[in-house]
């Protein structure tokens, strides 16, 4: 089941015309994969201070369906598109109130021990949590 962040494109988001300025899709792209990891129970923040593997993104694209305006609510589904041994990929929707897809993003994110540098296993608790993501 998809995780729905729910968002409103905001002035700091818009170019001159008033439309999505296209790097900031992908840091509210960002902002989804946060929230949903906070209440996941593995968030960032404690991933960067604690001992496990970071989750950096190693890859990310996006593609502009419809325009996005400033006050448009946005309702950003994440889901998880692969899984693999060190990473995995999430793909996410971008939806208006009236259920029109106005983008798509992906980005793709792996496990990365924090001494060395090196791909690493993806630990069993994030890759049952991202489970839940289908």
């Amino acid at each position: 089941m998809p995780f729905v962040h729910h968002t409103v494109v905001r002035l700091r988001d818009t170019d001159a015309a008033g439309l999505i300025f296209f790097p900031r899709l992908l840091e509210l792209a960002h902002d989804a994969y946060e929230t949903f990891s906070d209440e996941a129970g593995f968030s960032l923040a404690s991933r960067i201070k604690g001992p496990g593997p970071l989750l950096p993104i190693v890859h990310c694209d996006a593609d502009y369906l419809q325009p996005m305006r400033l006050g448009m609510r946005l309702h950003i589904e994440s889901t998880l598109e692969r899984a693999g041994d060190t990473s995995f990929t999430l793909a996410y929707r971008f939806v208006g109130d009236d259920g029109a897809e106005l983008a798509r993003a992906r980005t793709v994110h792996v496990a990365l021990d924090s001494k060395s540098g090196r791909a690493v296993a993806l630990p069993a608790e994030i890759r049952e949590k991202l489970a839940g993501l289908r």
